[in-house]
C-alpha cells in the first residue's frame, strides 16, 4: 500500500479506525506482523464518488488524498480507470471522463461507476468553469458551487426562430445540500475561506495564482481573431469592475448551465445566463443528475467568451479541488460498520504447532495444531 502522505502547516482531522493488520509471514516464518499490511477494501467499501473531465483536473484532486488504494479488478463491463483512496474519514473513489466530453459521456461514466461501486452515497464533479460575471462579482479562480443544475442547450424552436429551454432544473442530493448549508453558514457573508487557503498552500505548494493578468471585456468585443493572447485587445473595451482587497477565492453559489457546447460567446453568455441566473457554464453535470445527483463544484478560468485561454486553469481546477477537500472533511462519515476482525495467517499458525509437536510431543500442541488446521483448510 502506498504510505501515507504527510503535509506541514495541515489542520490535523479524524481518521478512519486503523484496519486490521494481515499477519506476514513472507521473510521471518511467524504469525507476528513484519509491517502494517492492510487488507483489501472491496467496491462496496466506497462511499464518495470524485469525477473530473479533464486530466488536470484529476491530477490536482489525487493531491487531496491522505492515502491513495490499490486497486481491485473491474467489474464486467466498467471501462473507467480508478483511483482510489482516502479523504479524512471516507474512502473515495475518483475517475476522468476518457478524453471525450459533454453530458452523454458523462452519463456513461456515472452509470459504469454506480453498478462498480454500489455503496456511493455522495457524488461530486470536479474541476474548471467559465463565469457568468453579468449574475455575480465573478473573478478567475473563484469557486461556483451549483446548488441547481440546468441544462441549457435542451429545448425547442419556437416562432420567430427563438430557442426556448424545457429542461427542469435538477438538484444535488439531500445529503450533498445539507453539507453545503452548513459549510456556507461557517464562511460567513464573506464568501471565502481560510481553511481552502490552507488546503491549496499545503499540499498544492507549486500551483500558485497566475500572474497573467484577469481581464474582463464587455460582451460585446470579440476576441482577434487567430491572436493566442489578448495582449493585442483594445484595453478600452475591458469591463469596469471593483478592485478586491484580497486575492483569496471568493465562494459563489447558485445555478449551472450545463450542455454539450462550449460557451465562447459574451452575448449568448449573458443572454442564457439571464434567463436562468446562471453563474457559470461547463459540459458535464446535467449528464449525471439523474444517476447520482452531483454536487458540481467549479473552479472559474475564464469568462465563457471568446477572449478565452488557458493560463487559469490549473489554479481554478485547485480552489475547486480544495474547496471539495472542505466540504468532505465537514460531512459525517457513513454509518456502515468496519470490519475490525484481524486476519490471521493460519497456514504459518499451523506451521507454528507442527513445530512444537515434533519438538515437545506436548498434548495442549496437538490439540492446537487440531484448532489450527481445521482453520487453515477454512476459505
Amino acid at each position: 500500500m502506498t504510505p501515507k502522505r504527510t503535509y506541514q502547516d495541515e489542520e490535523p482531522s479524524a481518521s478512519l479506525p486503523k484496519r486490521p493488520r494481515i499477519f506476514d509471514t513472507s521473510s521471518n516464518g511467524s504469525i507476528y506482523p513484519n509491517h502494517d499490511v492492510y487488507p483489501p477494501l472491496v467496491h462496496g467499501d466506497y462511499t464518495i464518488a470524485w469525477i473530473c473531465a479533464l486530466p488536470l483536473e484529476l491530477a490536482v484532486s489525487r493531491a487531496m488524498l491522505d492515502e491513495e488504494h490499490p486497486l481491485p479488478p473491474n467489474q464486467a463491463g466498467d471501462d473507467n480507470i480508478y483511483v482510489l483512496g482516502r479523504i479524512d474519514q471516507h474512502n473515495v473513489v475518483m475517475t476522468c471522463l476518457p478524453g471525450q466530453y459533454g453530458t452523454n459521456n458523462a452519463a456513461i461514466v456515472a452509470t459504469n461507476l454506480k453498478r462498480s461501486f454500489p455503496s456511493i452515497r455522495a457524488t461530486l464533479m470536479v474541476g474548471i468553469g467559465g463565469g457568468s460575471p453579468s449574475q455575480a462579482d465573478l473573478y478567475l479562480g473563484d469557486v461556483v458551487v451549483g446548488t441547481r443544475v440546468m441544462q441549457y442547450d435542451m429545448g425547442k424552436v419556437i416562432a420567430g426562430g427563438s430557442f426556448q429551454e424545457t429542461a427542469d432544473a435538477k438538484t444535488p442530493s439531500w445529503l450533498l445540500n445539507s453539507a453545503v448549508s452548513a459549510l456556507r453558514s461557517k464562511h460567513g457573508p464573506h464568501h471565502s475561506s481560510s481553511r481552502m487557503a490552507r488546503i491549496l498552500r499545503s499540499r498544492l505548494p507549486n500551483i500558485l495564482r497566475p500572474n497573467h493578468p484577469d481581464r474582463l471585456f464587455q460582451a460585446s468585443y470579440n476576441h482577434l481573431l487567430e491572436a493566442p493572447t489578448c495582449i493585442d485587445c483594445d484595453p478600452a473595451k475591458l469591463q469596469p469592475r471593483g478592485a478586491r482587497l484580497s486575492d483569496e477565492p471568493r465562494i459563489h453559489y447558485g445555478v449551472i448551465a450545463s450542455g454539450n457546447r462550449v460557451m465562447k460567446d459574451g452575448k449568448v453568455r449573458d443572454d442564457i445566463a439571464q434567463r436562468l441566473s446562471a453563474l457559470c457554464f461547463e459540459m458535464e453535470s446535467a449528464g449525471m443528475m439523474d444517476n447520482l445527483q452531483c454536487l458540481p463544484i467549479r473552479g472559474i478560468c475564464d469568462y465563457s467568451d471568446s477572449h478565452k485561454n488557458k493560463e487559469w486553469q490549473d489554479y481554478s481546477a485547485a480552489t475547486a479541488a480544495a474547496y471539495a477537500r472542505e466540504l468532505l472533511e465537514g460531512l459525517p462519515p457513513s454509518s456502515r460498520p468496519l470490519d475490525r476482525t484481524p486476519i490471521i495467517n493460519t497456514l504459518a499458525l499451523a506451521r507454528l504447532f507442527s513445530s512444537s509437536i515434533m519438538l515437545t510431543g506436548d498434548v495442549s500442541s496437538r490439540l492446537c495444531f487440531g484448532t489450527a488446521a481445521t482453520l487453515a483448510e477454512m476459505p
